[in-house]
C-alpha cells in the first residue's frame, strides 16, 4: 500500500466522508477529469461544476495543499509526462528497451498485475461481497455491463454468472442497442458496471439512468470517487495503474492499462455468489453439466468419455 499522501485523488480519498456535499461533488469531479485539472484554469473548472472558484480552493485546503496551483501541479507533470496519453506511453517503453531487448518495463508490469489481483481482497472486506450478493440475489434480472476494455470482463463475469443463474443479461450494446437493452432493467433488479479511469461515457451515461430508476447499482471500479461509484448502492473496488500511486513503479508498465484487477474482482463477486446461493445453484450446475455433456461441448481424446 502507498502513502496516502502521495497523489491529490489519494488524499481527497482519505478525507471524502468527511467534507461537505458541495465539496464531496468536486472531488469526484476532481477524479473523474485530470486531465482537465491540469490544464483548465481553477475558474474555469468551477464553471464546469456550477460552483464558486473558492468552493475548488476550499478542496485544494482541504486535501492539505496551501493553494490551488499547488493542488494542479501534479496533474499539469502527469499531462507533461505522458501519463494519460497512449503514444506517449508506448514510446517510453520503447526507449526502456536495454541489451538483448530486455524491458524494465517486463518487471513493473508483472508487479501492477500482482498488485491489482491482490486489490480485490485488500481494498474490499467479505461483508461489501456479501452485501453486492445480497442484492443480486433478490433481483429478477441481473445486467453486466463494460465499455470498451471492461466489455470481455462483462462478457466473463456473465458467462460465469449463466452457469449458477439463468437471470443474467450482458448489456453489449449490439446494433446500437445500449439504452433499450439497459431498459429491461427495472427497480430492484441489479446492474453489474465495470470502469476504471479513463471511464467510459456510454457506461458511465447508462449506469447513472439504470440507477435514477431504481435499480440497484454494483460498481467495480479503480476509485472510491469515479463517476460509476457516484450514483452506486455498492462499490466493490481494485487498483489499477491510475490508482495505484506515483511511488509504487519506475516507468510505464504498459502502454495501456492492465485488466487484471476487474477480472480478478468479478471472479471473486462470482464465487461468492456461489457460495451463498444455496441449493438452487447446486440445481442449476447440475443442469448446466448435463446439457454441456449432452452437446459434446468440450473436447475429449478418441477413445475417452467424460
Amino acid at each position: 500500500m502507498t502513502s496516502l499522501a502521495n497523489t491529490p485523488q489519494e488524499r481527497l480519498l482519505a478525507i471524502f466522508a468527511q467534507l461537505p456535499p458541495e465539496l464531496q461533488r468536486a472531488a469526484r469531479w476532481v477524479s473523474g477529469h485530470p486531465a482537465e485539472v491540469g490544464l483548465w484554469s481553477m475558474r474555469r473548472q468551477a464553471q464546469a461544476l456550477s460552483v464558486s472558484p473558492a468552493t475548488m480552493l476550499r478542496l485544494a485546503r482541504a486535501a492539505g495543499y496551501k493553494s490551488y496551483d499547488s493542488f494542479r501541479a501534479p496533474f499539469q507533470q502527469a499531462l507533461a509526462s505522458g501519463g494519460y496519453g497512449l503514444r506517449q506511453r508506448a514510446a517510453k517503453l520503447q526507449a526502456s528497451g536495454g541489451p538483448k531487448g530486455m524491458l524494465p518495463a517486463h518487471d513493473v508490469l508483472a508487479g501492477l498485475q500482482g498488485r491489482a489481483v491482490q486489490s480485490a481482497c485488500s481494498l474490499n472486506t467479505p461483508a461489501q461481497f456479501d452485501a453486492a450478493v445480497q442484492a443480486m440475489l433478490k433481483a429478477r434480472l441481473v445486467g453486466f455491463l463494460g465499455s470498451r476494455s471492461s466489455f470481455g470482463t462483462a462478457f466473463q463475469m456473465r458467462y460465469a454468472y449463466q452457469l449458477v443463474q439463468r437471470n443474467g443479461v450482458l448489456l453489449d450494446g449490439s446494433g446500437s442497442t445500449l439504452d433499450e437493452q439497459a431498459e429491461m432493467l427495472g427497480e430492484g433488479d441489479a446492474l453489474i458496471a465495470i470502469g476504471q479511469a479513463p471511464y467510459s461515457t456510454p457506461t458511465v451515461r447508462v449506469a447513472r439512468e439504470a440507477a435514477r430508476r431504481g435499480v440497484v447499482l454494483v460498481a467495480l471500479t479503480d476509485d472510491a470517487l469515479s463517476p460509476l461509484a457516484l450514483n452506486a448502492a455498492h462499490v466493490l473496488l481494485f487498483q489499477s495503474e491510475s490508482s495505484a500511486g506515483a511511488g509504487s513503479r519506475k516507468g510505464p508498465g504498459s502502454f495501456f492499462h492492465t485488466m487484471a484487477g476487474p477480472l480478478a474482482l468479478a471472479e471473486h463477486l462470482i464465487a461468492r455468489f456461489a457460495a451463498r446461493g444455496g441449493k438452487a445453484v447446486l440445481n442449476r450446475l447440475d443442469e448446466v453439466e448435463l446439457r454441456l455433456r449432452d452437446e459434446l461441448a468440450y473436447w475429449t481424446p478418441r477413445g475417452n468419455s467424460q
